[in-house]
């Protein structure tokens, strides 16, 4: 069945996506935010185009809605955050299974009739006690429950079912020796520990006092990089999801025409009867102001994004209800105040000044205007002299700490003493590591090229024959231990590491194949589908 392919080839998938799916019979094969293709050009009453093939709205709303319904189901209200992710994610899917039916049928696959009628028949959605509840039965349960005709459901259906038949193909494909599978054991559960020693710059400060020409002649060779930072002045205004909602006005009457219309929505899950009014009615006036006040939040970015740079930020504090705007002092990129997002700081250093632009930001909309920008400038030396010497010291006292670990590798090496013992007895202090794999960080140090150089080292040659640095340190490393597989307890796992690095196969397979499809294809989704405002905008 559709589900146990899911299951086996993708299994990235969230728990209530898998429901869901089992609900609507639409065959999610994962989603991705990549890009659709160019927008608009489609015909009315359409989602997307595939290939010249249509995905209705009809499709795309009844999918989009039942992820809507699941999720509230599962994890209660659906943040506004994850909006345009679950409408994007409904669309995607629903372009990947057209994608994967079209090159079914190229690739010379079919569903019979038969095949049709057997699927649903042992379809559990269409059993009772495990026997098909009936073409009256079924035909109702389609129209009612899926809101689909008969004809339209199997249509659909007979689609999925073409994806499933190219899906079983592919992961055919997917195949997994003994040899890799005991590699990928040895990547997890063979470990080693390491003897380390630390070199730091700042044993070494002490050591050295740069004169005032050593600082002058610092100066010279790098004085562009001695600069005071660009600063910026702004002006702003934060409309948040509730200056909407106290905009909504909602009356009784609405209220009970909401509950008498929508009156699955208000059924107890146990009892299965319609809860009273009374005990939904601020449930329904939160949902209702939720919904208008979202209808006035897009008319008000739709509108933002057309004006955002011909009206004052004053006039657009006035239309949003959001009071004056506040005004920031001046700040530079990396110093700025803490009440102020990164985000909205980036956004404030991409504009000229006297450019306005605005981001959606969690329940909140910043509106900002760039008043005034003082550009960068060279420091001259006396202003920048501290700097100077606490640089010149630095990279001096790093010089040092390598020449050091690189005289201390060298003695021990000739010497040939036990690591810890020689180290010790010249008054160093050995640390270790711990145990870790190849698809660990190295503790205490987590440098990846020691973590690859550390599985080579041996009892005849324990002690790595480079120092390893990460810029500020330096480290001089020995083997410790090594904890080697244990073959018999690899035989136990053998099958279940087999079943885990098919399914990760599939996955990969899958993925190139959707990729290569996206390619050579020509998708056109509806522009109007959905607005995606979740970069900011910007005019001017």
């Amino acid at each position: 069945m559709i589900l146990d392919m899911l299951r086996k080839g993708h299994g990235w998938f969230t728990r209530g996506v898998l429901i869901v799916l089992a609900l609507t019979f639409v065959l999610g094969f994962g989603f991705s935010l990549s890009h659709f293709g160019v927008t608009g050009g489609v015909s009315q009453g359409t989602a997307a185009e595939v290939n010249g093939e249509k995905i209705t709205l009809g499709e795309f709303y009844r999918f989009r809605d039942s992820l809507y319904r699941q999720i509230r189901q599962e994890q209660g209200e659906v943040p506004e955050s994850m909006v345009n992710f679950i409408n994007l994610t409904a669309l995607n899917q629903l372009i990947e299974l057209k994608l994967l039916s079209q090159k079914a049928r190229e690739l010379g696959f079919r569903v019979t009739d038969d095949e049709l009628s057997e699927a649903i028949k042992s379809n559990p959605a269409f059993q009772i006690d495990g026997q098909f509840i009936g073409a009256e039965g079924y035909k109702r349960l389609v129209e009612q429950f899926f809101n689909q005709s008969v004809s339209e459901f199997e249509r659909a259906y007979r689609e999925e079912l073409l994806a499933q038949k190219l899906l079983g193909f592919i992961y055919e494909t997917a195949k997994v020796t003994d040899e890799e599978l005991l590699n990928i054991y040895r990547m997890k559960n063979e470990k080693v520990n390491l003897y380390f020693v630390t070199f730091s710059p700042e044993d070494f400060f002490a050591s050295f006092s740069p004169t005032e020409k050593e600082l002058k002649d610092y100066y010279e060779k790098h004085r562009e990089e001695f600069k005071t930072p660009e600063v910026r002045r702004i002006r702003y205004i934060v409309v948040t999801d509730k200056d909407f909602e106290d905009r909504v006005t909602v009356s009784e009457e609405e209220l009970k025409a909401y509950y008498d219309t929508y009156t699955d929505e208000f059924r107890d899950k146990d009892s299965g009867k319609q809860k009273p009014f009374s005990e939904v009615r601020d449930e329904i006036l939160e949902s209702i102001k939720k919904q208008r006040a979202n209808s006035l939040k897009s008319g008000f970015l739709s509108k933002l994004e057309e004006e955002i740079n011909s009206e004052s930020i004053e006039n657009i504090a006035k239309e949003s209800n959001a009071g004056n705007p506040n005004e920031v002092e001046l700040f530079s990129g990396k110093a700025a105040p803490q009440d102020i997002p990164e985000r909205v700081v980036k956004m404030a250093f991409s504009l000229k000044q006297s450019q306005r632009a605005f981001t959606k930001l969690n329940d909140s909309i910043w509106v900002i205007e760039v008043s005034e920008v003082i550009p960068s400038k060279e420091k001259g030396f006396n202003e920048a002299k501290d700097e100077i010497f606490e640089r010149v010291k630095l990279d001096r006292a790093r010089e040092a700490a390598r020449l050091k670990a690189e005289e201390i590798l060298r003695k021990i090496k000739e010497e040939g003493k036990g690591f810890k013992e020689a180290l010790t007895s010249l008054g160093f202090r050995v640390e270790e590591t711990g145990y870790f794999s190849r698809l660990e960080r190295v503790p205490k140090i987590g440098i990846d090229e020691l973590k690859l150089d550390a599985f080579y080292l041996d009892e005849k040659n324990p002690v790595a024959s480079k120092v390893y640095s990460d810029q500020n340190r330096f480290y001089v490393v020995a083997l410790k231990d090594k904890k080697e597989i244990d073959i018999k307890e690899f035989e136990k796992q053998k099958a279940e590491l087999r079943e885990k690095e098919l399914s990760r196969l599939r996955r990969v397979i899958y993925i190139n194949w959707i990729n290569e499809l996206r390619k050579e294809a020509k998708i056109v989704p509806n522009e109007n589908l959905f607005l995606p405002y979740s970069g900011y905008g910007q005019r001017g």
